[in-house]
């Protein structure tokens, strides 16, 4: 595998994300496979903006730590990303603006300075500095400037004066000499798609035929949103932006009970606030699918960075006992597939269904193969009802028939314990069935699950992952002899199984969190010996991150 780390360092504002958009769709379309992240803070203007792009010839599903070559545009924000420079780096800045020093690092650097801002005000823009770096770096890479000058006309449409400077910046950027020895990245033709965990959620839940979706607006799980709000007209979708979060998922409770596909957005404060709402539609039995975005808490935590910090609470949401499914996607490919899935199940059920996410995931694009689409998926579940309809009527594998309101028959409901009919009942041994009746749907649920990813099981050591670590953990094991792996997307049930084939084996969580929360789940479902490391520092798990770790722990 060979791969090269470009990162764009600079402060919100700055146009960093536009540029960098530019940069790893114009490396893409020219036939690099791509992988990038973000880290930024929670501002409007100002605060590190570090953008990072992976370009390489095969797909890859995490970030290389360190960088290859950093271009800066803030001296500040390019000093504390000093710890991710090696002895190859190279540092570009414009000659024309304050920059980091060899005495500034307390190391000898590779540098490089070119008058960035003086020649986008030859080129008749002076704010175009980004893009004559833009030219200079795909030149580097030997990209066809054709494919950047589109993105700058389809970015700038309406406004000729502008794309005519861009453009002339843009070549001038492509004329500037950078004398650097990049690795023979193979760029071909190829069939994959870039696109980010906000996005394959989105398109998960159009091609499952989502027609409603109610949120308060919560980084990072707005995305979603903004999605789907972007595209509502063209799919029929009713996007409601709520009060509140309790209101949002009670409006999607009763979009579903009406029959439409519904969905909610939010991140683990918003979660926290619609627990009730949780429970309701387990008691109603009422499909519900949910959207959690991780970030670093308690509280309002890190609104901007990343973690895995919420399975438990969300494997254990909403008080009483009532089936769930939970899944938590590896890459946006799974994050089409799973929230797809995730309404099917949520349908087949009746019961709530949740999509975790992170912000690394959200955020973060890759190269994937395109995702599968699932007629059986689209399946509802629906009857009509008649004269002798029961809406809670008790069967033998739990799932009671389930009409919309409005037609044939009357769809008695209620948030109180109830009987077959749905009329409300103190009856303890109504109550005693009824409790069976929703708890017979996990054997069903069960048998819905795929296994986990499996690597290398012969290996005597053996890391546990889940979510979109499975990047970081795979690149880190291939290749080794003694390392292997078991990943999970479906996190919740678990199918415990699992425990004959990981039995005598050092097994080692891997997680975005301090406790080791799958850990500790496995162990419940399972009844294995787990130990875990944990990063939460607010940034993804790495493949570097993990050697290093489990090498300070004495693991390895």
């Amino acid at each position: 595998m060979r791969d090269y780390v470009i990162a764009l360092s600079g402060e919100a504002g700055q146009g960093l994300n536009t540029i960098g958009d530019m940069l790893a769709l114009s490396l893409f379309r020219n036939g690099y496979c791509i992988f990038t992240d973000k880290s930024y803070h929670s501002r409007i203007r100002g605060g590190e903006y570090i953008y990072r792009i992976r370009v390489s010839d095969t797909p890859l599903f995490s970030m290389r730590q360190e960088f290859d070559l950093i271009v800066s545009l803030s001296k500040s924000t390019t000093l504390s990303q000093l710890e991710y420079f090696h002895h190859n780096t190279t540092l570009i800045f414009d000659s024309d603006s304050e920059h980091v020093t060899t005495e500034d690092a307390g190391f000898e650097m590779n540098v490089m300075n070119f008058p960035f801002k003086t020649i986008a005000k030859e080129a008749g823009e002076p704010r175009a500095q980004n893009v004559v770096a833009l030219g200079a770096i795909l030149a580097l890479f030997k990209v066809k400037m054709e494919i950047p000058s589109q993105l700058i006309k389809e970015v700038f449409s309406g406004k000729d004066e502008v794309i005519k400077s861009n453009l002339e910046a843009l070549e001038r950027g492509y004329n500037l000499e950078l004398s650097l020895e990049i690795p023979e990245i193979d760029a071909n033709e190829h069939n994959y798609y870039l696109v980010n965990g906000t996005e394959g959620t989105g398109l998960g839940a159009i091609a499952a035929g989502c027609r409603f979706l109610a949120a308060y607006p919560m980084t990072p799980g707005t995305g979603v949103m903004n999605f789907l709000a972007s595209r509502a007209e063209k799919y029929g979708i009713v996007v409601e932006q709520a009060e509140d979060e309790i209101a949002a998922v009670n409006m999607v409770i009763g979009g579903s009970f009406a029959g439409a596909r519904s969905l909610v957005t939010t991140s683990g404060g918003g979660f926290a606030l619609m627990q009730e709402g949780i429970s309701l539609a387990a008691m109603t039995e009422t499909p519900l699918v949910m959207v959690d975005a991780q970030r670093p808490a308690p509280a309002t935590g890190l609104p901007t960075r990343t973690a895995q910090e919420d399975l438990l609470f969300v494997v254990h949401a909403g008080h009483g006992e009532f089936p769930k499914y939970v899944v938590a996607p590896r890459t946006p490919k799974d994050a089409f597939e799973l929230t797809e899935k995730a309404f099917y199940i949520a349908d087949k059920y009746q019961i709530p269904a949740i999509i975790l996410l992170t912000e690394s995931l959200v955020d973060s694009s890759a190269t994937v193969e395109a995702p599968i689409h699932k007629e059986e998926f689209l399946q509802r579940f629906v009857v009509e009802g008649g004269d002798h309809y029961r809406r809670f009527e008790i069967t033998e594998n739990g799932v009671s028939p389930r009409a919309i309101p409005g037609g044939k028959a009357p769809v008695r409901v209620d948030s109180d314990e109830h009987d077959e009919e749905g009329y409300i009942t103190e009856n303890l041994e109504i109550r005693k069935m009824m409790v069976q009746k929703r708890m017979k749907k996990m054997e069903g649920l069960m048998g819905e699950l795929t296994a986990p990813a499996k690597f290398n099981l012969d290996a005597p050591l053996i890391l546990i992952g889940w979510g979109d670590s499975w990047g970081a953990i795979d690149e880190f094991a291939t290749g080794r002899n003694d390392v292997g792996y078991v990943h999970y997307t479906e996190v919740f049930p678990i199918d415990p199984s699992i425990k004959q084939e990981l039995e005598g084996k050092r097994l080692v969580s891997v997680e975005g969190n301090f406790t080791g929360q799958f850990a500790s789940l496995l162990r419940s479902e399972t009844g294995l010996t787990v130990e875990h490391i944990g990063r939460y520092d607010g940034r993804p798990v790495s493949a570097n991150w993990i050697e290093k770790t489990l090498q300070e722990e004495g693991i390895i």
